[in-house]
């Protein structure tokens, strides 16, 4: 559901960490979203190593009411496998 693709956003920060020397860069990221491949996990993880994020607050999916997620995908991740991929992020 994002508007813009890897390539928009890492021109995007390119741009801004030259306009904004020392600029801080952080984000959110949760593993395990429904549906998520391993190729879209492998993909998180290399966009991460790209950016370099300066801050990142780092989640497993859970299922919370009244979401879009909730009412319209189903959360077929393992959960031993959201904590693994968690754990890649972490790292």
């Amino acid at each position: 559901r994002r508007g813009y693709t890897r390539e928009a956003y890492l021109t995007l920060v390119d741009k801004a960490r030259k306009i904004i020397p020392g600029l801080a860069i952080s984000s959110d990221f949760i593993t395990g979203f429904c549906g998520e491949t391993d190729a879209e996990h492998r993909d998180t993880i290399d966009l991460m190593r790209a950016v370099q994020f300066d801050q990142a607050f780092m989640f497993a999916y859970s299922l919370r009411e009244k979401t879009h997620a909730a009412r319209r995908m189903e959360d077929d991740v393992p959960k031993d496998v959201k904590k693994e991929r968690l754990q890649h992020v972490i790292e």
